[in-house]
């Protein structure tokens, strides 16, 4: 039985998630392929950068008999350019596709239009804009790198009610299983974690994925005075570890370890330099876990683009362990004001997200 648009292209949606932290620095796409009586006959998504874009896994098993009268629905607009792949548009038009559902057109200079150009030209009927709204939110990361060349920034804070992030002695971790599931899955979702050195100094975490799917993870260590333990945690673990730092006496010490020394900005590195090396290595999706003081200043220079607040039903009371230290604002109108914000549960704990910029 024939499906609406918005029901097929949800499916692509859907294929589309499955490439989430597998194709940085291309976006995640997903298509389906659906007959004239409206069965699926065949789907695909991007699975791993430089690998067939979606709509390639889609078609190429189809001959020109099974895509008679058919549908292509793909979540972003097909490419017209020559990359890591040849044009998808040359396909879709070589297979005979005389109809294409496109859900959002692609922000990319060397697309942005062309494709759905290409195809109207080539006498296929184009549809555009089918569940635009939740692309948008999808495609938030890929459009912001490819048009600024800056990793799309997620700043994770865990915190206990009154706003504390860790506690003095025993087990440090305030989420629940249940939400530590989830940040790992925030984890694989990114191309590179990153944490201030007194979160090494203070926790030694091994920032891993230990939960669900696994890859090696770029961990990202902000050292400004080059006071990282050699036997740290990080250096344990599969990806390599970055550590910007001021310290020009700082040597490399480790196999899989990388110095690169950035100006300081007050008393720390400056952020700006250290997200746009972070974008000419490809890294379109970060991943902040903090600490305080690291919170504090990517914050108040406006550079998180989304904020995920992990509220815990602790409290802990004291001065230490801020979830967000530095200075801190004078005024409730030079404060972080959050304008449109979602909230779950996620198990015991809460889930607070913010799209900022």
């Amino acid at each position: 039985m024939k499906q609406s648009h918005e029901y097929y292209m949800n499916l692509a949606y859907r294929l589309a998630l499955k490439g989430m932290g597998l194709v940085s620095p291309n976006p995640c796409v997903g298509a389906v392929v659906v007959d004239k009586r409206g069965n699926i006959i065949s789907k695909g998504y991007h699975k791993y950068f430089g690998g067939p874009h979606a709509e390639v896994e889609a078609l190429l098993g189809l001959n020109k008999k099974d895509i008679k009268d058919s549908t292509l629905y793909v979540t972003l607009e097909p490419c017209n350019h020559y990359g890591k792949t040849p044009p998808c548009t040359e396909l879709i038009i070589k297979k005979g596709i005389k109809k294409v559902v496109v859900g959002i057109e692609d922000k990319n200079p060397l697309v942005e239009g062309k494709g759905i150009k290409r195809l109207k030209e080539a006498g296929i009927e184009v549809i555009v804009g089918v569940i635009r709204e939740k692309l948008s939110i999808l495609y938030k990361p890929f459009f912001k790198y490819i048009n600024t060349g800056l990793p799309f920034v997620t700043l994770k804070v865990a915190q206990s009610l009154d706003g504390k992030n860790s506690v003095r002695e025993g087990n440090r971790y305030l989420v629940s299983e249940k939400t530590l599931k989830y940040v790992h899955r925030l984890r694989f979702h990114s191309d590179a974690i990153m944490v201030g050195i007194n979160t090494i100094l203070d926790d030694n975490p091994r920032l891993d994925i230990r939960y669900g799917k696994k890859k090696p993870l770029i961990k990202v260590i902000l050292d400004t005075h080059g006071r990282i333990p050699e036997d740290a945690n990080v250096y344990n673990t599969s990806g390599k570890v970055i550590i910007y730092t001021a310290n020009r006496k700082k040597v490399i010490k480790h196999e899989n370890e990388e110095i690169v020394y950035v100006g300081k900005e007050g008393k720390h590195c400056n952020l700006k330099e250290v997200l746009t090396d972070l974008g000419k290595r490809g890294i379109q999706n970060l991943l902040v876990e903090g600490g305080g003081k690291l919170s504090y200043e990517l914050l108040k220079s406006n550079l998180v683009d989304r904020l995920v607040l992990l509220l815990t039903p602790y409290i802990i009371g004291g001065k230490d362990y801020l979830s967000f230290s530095g200075d801190g604002f004078n005024s409730l109108k030079e404060s972080i004001y959050l304008n449109n914000y979602n909230i779950k549960r996620v198990g015991r704990d809460i889930l607070l997200t913010s799209d900022l910029l």
